[in-house]
């Protein structure tokens, strides 16, 4: 499932989502729209919901994509029910970290794990309070840095957060 992730992630970010389905992963398909988010399945029933940002004049296109693992634990060794997997742009000043920001909340800053062609991975365990705070709320930013000054605010809508997370 992670090939075809990565493959449908790729996909979306350069043609969109129709290309995604008919090249990334042919085995996977649109089952659901929730609000802003979208669910798609593969044969053996994993599923992720996703959202693609769509590049305007300030910002990038960038993927948010979460998907429940199983028996997945993070560093500390806590179980966690979800997790996240966002690929940015290229050209982002890694030490700055992906900024998460929920509605008016502190931003929390999560570390970039790699760079693939595609654009620069971010994937991050989601704890039971952010899943609450993405449940009640209604905008999340991903918070980019292309320089050590510099910061470009994406807006991630949680418009049917809570049905699509719940269908997974």
């Amino acid at each position: 499932m992670r090939i075809a992730l990565y493959a449908l992630l790729g996909a979306l970010l350069t043609q969109g989502p129709a290309l995604a389905q008919s090249q990334a992963a042919p085995t996977s398909s649109l089952t659901a729209t929730h609000g802003s988010w979208e669910v798609w399945c593969d044969a053996s029933n994993d599923c992720i919901m996703t959202q693609l940002h769509r590049r305007t004049t300030e910002t990038a296109d960038a993927v948010f994509t979460i998907f429940k693992p199983k028996n997945a634990t993070d560093d500390t060794g806590q179980t966690f029910a979800a997790a996240a997997e966002i690929v940015v742009p290229l050209g982002v000043f890694l030490p700055g970290a992906l900024g998460l920001q929920i509605d008016a909340s502190q931003p929390k800053a999560v570390p970039f794990e790699r760079c693939i062609p595609d654009g620069c991975v971010v994937r991050v365990p989601l704890a039971a309070d952010m899943l609450a705070q993405m449940k009640a709320g209604s905008m999340m930013h991903l918070i980019v840095s292309p320089s050590p000054v510099d910061r470009v605010r994406m807006p991630i809508s949680l418009n049917g957060f809570t049905a699509a997370f719940d269908s997974l």
